[in-house]
């Protein structure tokens, strides 16, 4: 499973087919009843972003998907049972919000209404240009949150077997669930087929999810702990939440259509020979890739203490399986030592301080910054976030659908380029999704070149940068 943008893909051809909701289903989700409670906090986040999209006649691409082959004959009722199975077992993909009003009115999909029918697309004449078209607009009609089903399956059907292409709104699901989604689709059909498979464990409820957050928030104040030591960082960074460390071209409040860039830091054995780098330091391979971030930081900007905002999953061992959005924001701050090891043991103890303010929805923290006046609401509007997943632990990693697969996102409009570090079998990479500008561009190899730097130091043999590739000559054309 690899992490880039959607062209990336390139299917072969085939015809196209898509399962949507039956019209019995889509009856009985327009009359499913309301279920109580408020959203998440990532999920009323998106859901205002979506209002605000929506009023300004904007174009919502704030969905997310993976894709891949089965090198499997394509059934279609195999296909529509096996997405009836993975819907069914989760509350978050029987969800949609009611947004009429000024609260978001959840209702809850019965898993026994839920339907599907196999309906064939026209194929673009010219596939080579127009398959992407083709998947995007079907995703923007159908991933929206405020009906059923926000999410689209797909398939186009060869002889010598099927691509799968699934797309669901942002807020419905997270990274990790997107990553999930081979592997539980894959067991669905080979069920369906009539292939003897493991069981599934029970996946936990999201709502049940949203509900202990917004308990666990009430309970905090501006005295707690975990809003006491966010508020000791943000005041030693001056008041600030992290930026791209090279200027991206934008004036304050500009947006620019997004492009996902992407290099390959190490390959092979250079990425078993970082991983000794960290663990002769004291460190594990997540803090080995801050101090990595850090020393480029450094390089670029002459900082001596490095303050990033991490994504970590806050699943329990009810909800490993579950689909939604089961993370949180964190602080990784930590001072820069003389050297990489000295700095890879700061990112170890201030990870394990991330971890422990993880626990705490990042909404209470920054509400009480803002209202204690450590921190200007302007701060929050595209801080910099920096995701490091090692893709090798995920379920299903080794078969064809997850080997194959991509995970991607829809390509809207950006003020940042936030960070995706992922690890693989075989290789280390980092992406970002920043301004399709040449400023953006050009700040982007800036970076990845100071990171190229680093390794070098280290004695480690960093792949090289095509900074004309980085930059990119043709503009992603999306969301203008």
């Amino acid at each position: 499973m690899r992490i880039a943008a959607l062209a990336e893909l390139d299917p072969r051809p085939g015809r196209v087919v898509v399962l949507r909701p039956t019209a019995e289903a889509q009856a009985a989700a327009a009359a499913a009843p309301v279920s109580p409670g408020a959203p998440s906090f990532l999920q009323a986040d998106h859901l205002s972003a979506y209002r605000a999209k929506v009023a300004a006649g904007g174009v919502h691409r704030a969905w997310t998907g993976t894709a891949g082959d089965f090198d499997a004959d394509f059934s279609a009722p195999a296909y529509i049972e096996a997405l009836i199975s993975f819907v069914r077992r989760h509350e978050g993909l029987r969800t949609w919000f009611d947004l009429s009003g000024e609260t978001p009115v959840r209702h809850l999909v019965p898993a026994e209404a839920v339907d599907f029918e196999a309906v064939e697309v026209e194929a673009p004449a010219d596939w080579s240009r127009g398959w992407e078209e083709l998947l995007v607009g079907l995703w923007d009609e159908q991933c929206r949150p405020d009906s059923w089903a926000p999410f689209l399956l797909g398939a186009i059907v060869r002889e010598d077997g099927f691509s799968y292409f699934w797309g669901c709104d942002h807020a419905f699901t997270d990274g990790a669930s997107q990553l999930m989604v081979p592997a539980e689709l894959g067991t669905a059909y080979a069920a369906a087929l009539g292939n003897e498979t493991e069981p599934l464990p029970e996946a936990g409820s999201f709502v049940a999810y949203a509900a202990s957050e917004r308990q666990l928030a009430a309970e905090c104040d501006a005295g707690s702990p975990a809003v006491r030591e966010w508020t000791d960082i943000v005041t030693r960074h001056g008041g600030r939440l992290p930026r791209f460390p090279v200027p991206l071209g934008l004036a304050p409040g500009e947006t620019a259509p997004v492009r996902v860039r992407r290099w390959t830091a190490l390959e092979g054995e250079g990425v078993a020979a970082f991983e000794d780098v960290c663990r002769s330091a004291g460190g594990r391979f997540t803090s080995g890739v801050f101090a990595l971030l850090a020393h480029a930081e450094q390089r670029l900007t002459g900082i001596s203490d490095y303050l990033g905002i991490t994504v970590l999953g806050t699943r329990s061992q009810q909800t490993a399986m579950s689909h939604g959005w089961f993370c949180n924001f964190a602080p990784v701050s930590m001072p820069l030592g003389e050297t990489f090891a000295e700095t890879v043991l700061g990112a170890e103890k201030a990870f394990g301080t991330a971890r422990e303010l993880a626990r705490t929805p990042v909404h209470v923290p920054l509400g009480a910054m803002v209202a204690g006046g450590v921190l200007a609401p302007t701060e929050l509007a595209s801080p910099q976030m920096v995701s490091y997943l090692d893709v090798r632990k995920f379920p299903g990693a080794g078969s064809v659908p997850f080997d194959t697969g991509l995970h991607f996102t829809g390509e809207g409009r950006t003020a940042n380029a936030s960070l995706w570090v992922n690890r693989y079998a075989d290789s280390l990479e980092l992406a970002t999704q920043s301004p399709d500008t040449e400023a953006g561009g050009l700040a982007v190899v800036t970076f990845v070149e100071a990171l190229r730097d680093v390794l070098a130091e280290l004695g480690l043999p960093a792949e090289s940068v095509d900074a004309a590739a980085i930059i990119g000559t043709e503009h992603a054309g999306h969301d203008r």
